[in-house]
């Protein structure tokens, strides 16, 4: 009877799982197609592992790729700024002449009999007689002993140096000379002494036009030293300004230079660049080695002394 027919066995397909599954599995992953579900499964489980994986490694490798580019775009741009902050002077400098409480004044010609007698007596103002002869203000050097064996400290002029660079790098002054210097003998033979006790607030420093290479110390420690022997100008990467009281002295001759020429290391080297007086050369005056007339103020008078450093009073200073 037709009702007591055995019904036929599943067909594998429907072991474990459906047949729109089945269908699934062997479209999106035909290798895993299998009658056997463990053996299925395994074959999926790698699939998976192996899409995991290859995503993870793609995905390290963007990563790694943009992390090397933004490296090297940040080393370019780095490179670039350099290259623009190394562009120009390395340093700027700022000049004035100090002429400020100057403790003598040059003069090329004497004063005649009549001059002299308006200028010798009751102390007064100077000022007039150094516009009508064309006076020189002059300070007096401050290097000088007795052990150097001459009789007067000799004449100086000054300029205030204030230097300063926004150099992002570092850069170090470590040297400093008179480049292009000349000289003749000195033209002035009368000098009007009135000294005066003002303190600079600046790094005292001084050039002899006898030694253009070497830049000394006028400050009270190693005094008359080599400046750079014992210190450094140190700019750049936020570094504070720094400045100079630069006196020059030329004894008993009229010098002219062209500029400081300053020497400077950076991560590039050893390198020079010129302060000048604003565009312009510098010059300082000496006196002859003859001198004709000498006057000296006090607190109450001017008095007229030897040519020669006195010996007695009133004019026994010996500048």
């Amino acid at each position: 009877m037709a009702d007591s027919e055995t019904p036929p066995p599943p067909s594998p397909r429907s072991s474990g799982t459906s047949p729109l599954m089945d269908d699934v599995i062997a479209g999106v992953v035909p290798e895993a197609a299998d009658a056997d579900p463990r053996r299925r499964n395994r074959k999926i489980l790698i699939r998976l592992c192996w899409v995991v994986v290859s995503s993870l490694v793609l995905f390290l490798t963007a990563k790694g790729t943009e992390w090397l580019l933004s490296v090297y775009n940040a080393q370019v741009a780095s490179d670039a700024e350099d290259k623009v902050d190394r562009q120009g002077p390395a340093f700027s400098a700022s000049v004035r002449a100090d002429t400020d409480s100057l403790e003598a004044t040059l003069f090329d010609k004497p004063f005649s009999a009549e001059e002299k007698r308006l200028l010798i007596g009751p102390r007064k103002d100077i000022a007039p007689y150094r516009a009508a002869h064309h006076g020189r203000g002059v300070f007096f050097t401050d290097v000088w002993n007795e052990s150097m064996g001459v009789e007067t400290r000799g004449y100086a002029q000054a300029w205030m140096v204030d230097v300063f660079s926004d150099r992002r790098a570092t850069l170090v002054i470590n040297g400093m000379r008179m480049k292009g210097l000349e000289c003749v003998p000195a033209k002035a033979t009368t000098v009007i002494i009135h000294p005066d006790g003002l303190i600079h607030n600046y790094a005292g420093v001084l050039f002899d036009t006898a030694r253009p290479d070497t830049l000394l110390i006028a400050d009270a420690e190693h005094y008359g030293e080599p400046y750079f022997k014992h210190s450094t100008i140190d700019l750049g990467n936020g570094a504070t300004p720094r400045g100079l009281r630069i006196q020059v002295t030329s004894g008993t001759q009229d010098c002219t230079w062209k500029a400081f020429e300053v020497t400077y290391v950076d991560s590039d080297g050893t390198h020079t660049q010129d302060i000048t007086n604003n565009g312009k050369g510098f010059a300082v005056r000496g006196i002859a080695e003859k001198q004709k007339q000498v006057f000296d103020v006090s607190e109450s008078e001017i008095a007229e002394c030897a040519p020669k450093p006195p010996t007695s009073r009133p004019c026994d200073y010996k500048y």
